[in-house]
């Protein structure tokens, strides 16, 4: 079985690199130049990825290229170019997804300028700015339903905006006055939002802050922020005063849990440290890469929290026919009695089933074509996670 795996991934250019650290595994790299201050984003099945900045002694270089991962084929795929300002390149654009299509815009270049990003036509499309008194760019936006929810920098104000209405509305003042890469992400119908170690909830019903759990890394400036499993995670981020170097820059993973408003640190990230790197979510499953720390990287990384040793045990679960028609089997000889979770990409939880034989049938019934993710959990726990497709 080993064997043939790994025949198949060099037949379709498969690059996954296991490391001593399970959760996390580096896929194909970037399709362009390395570079920070970029944007991503997933949309349905795919991620979505460009723009930021590569500088050095006497050069500065801003990007317009757009670019489409797709896990199934662990490939990069150029698109339609970015088309703020004028299509020449910017930097801390801001980025968000909604339904099947994805808003970015507002970067240092062009901090008005706000566009729709079509990836079935790979076309985008200008829609209404925001408020000209309010600023954007290095910022971090969040998707709460089918809304957007964007922070101003260096101030209080927070706003919504509605997609279906094409309308900006003001929200509840921030706690706090923000400064660049203040980071966030939501879980579930709720917005998280971190100053320092400050971090606090914001619910868009009531309109509402809570102040929450205060954050304990000792890195707490400018983490990626990112959503997975219901949990919220930190990735990264630096020690020490954001105005003055030295900074100490730092690979650590926080995971935030909102039932019990509790961190809890997990492995680092493997990889080099970085700032101004880019994360990005196709359904459960984290996207992690680019950034720089001197050195401009176009390396990339899948991160998933719930995998472990047992996950590249590649004869405990065998699943077929891939991709599937009417239904997809999945056989351990290891595990008898187990419990399988199915979610669609957008995470919302699809079929449960249990075995105490060590085999579970998967009917289609009326799913719909596409990817979804299942989990594997045996006494309550997590131990093989992975993708299926139904054509």
């Amino acid at each position: 079985m080993r064997p043939l795996l790994l025949i198949l991934f060099c037949l379709f250019g498969l690059t996954f690199h296991l490391t001593a650290n399970h959760q996390w595994q580096q896929i194909a790299d970037f399709g362009n130049f390395g570079r920070h201050r970029a944007t991503g984003m997933g949309i349905g099945n795919k991620a979505y990825c460009g723009t930021g900045h590569l500088n050095g002694t006497g050069f500065d270089t801003w990007y317009a290229d757009w670019w489409e991962y797709d896990p199934a084929t662990n490939a990069w795929t150029q698109k339609t170019d970015y088309p703020g300002n004028n299509g020449n390149g910017d930097q801390d654009v801001v980025s968000v997804s909604i339904g099947n299509v994805g808003y970015a815009g507002m970067g240092q270049m062009d901090g008005n300028g706000f566009y729709k990003y079509d990836p079935v036509v790979n076309l985008w499309t200008q829609v209404t700015s925001p408020p000209a008194t309010a600023s954007f760019n290095n910022s971090f936006p969040f998707k709460i339903g089918d809304k957007g929810y964007f922070p101003s920098i260096f101030s209080t104000a927070f706003y919504e905006y509605d997609p279906a209405l094409d309308v900006w509305t003001q929200r509840s003042n921030i706690p706090f006055s923000t400064s660049f890469g203040v980071p966030t992400f939501a879980i579930g119908d709720k917005g998280y939002i971190k100053n320092a170690a400050n971090f606090w909830e914001y619910d868009p019903v009531t309109d509402l802050w809570t102040p929450k759990a205060p954050f304990p890394g000792t890195s707490p400036h400018r983490p990626a922020g990112i959503g997975q499993y219901n949990y919220g995670f930190f990735i990264g981020g630096f020690a020490g005063n954001p105005s003055a170097l030295p900074w100490i820059w730092a690979p650590e993973v926080w995971r935030y849990d909102p039932l019990v408003d509790t961190w809890e640190q997990l492995e680092d990230f493997p990889g080099t440290t970085r700032r101004w790197a880019v994360a990005m979510n196709i359904g459960d499953d984290v996207y992690y890469g680019l950034g720089t720390n001197g050195t401009n990287f176009n390396d990339f990384w899948r991160f998933n929290s719930l995998a472990s040793e047992e996950q590249i045990d590649l004869d405990s679960f065998k699943v077929y026919p891939m991709p599937a028609s009417d239904y997809v089997n999945i056989k351990s000889a290891n595990y008898l009695n187990y419990t399988m979770h199915l979610y669609a990409v957008d995470g919302t939880h699809v079929l449960e089933l249990s075995t105490t034989n060590g085999a579970i049938k998967i009917q289609r019934d009326n799913l719909p074509s596409g990817s979804y993710f299942y989990k594997i959990q045996v006494d309550g726990t997590v131990i093989h996670s992975d993708k299926i497709i139904f054509r």
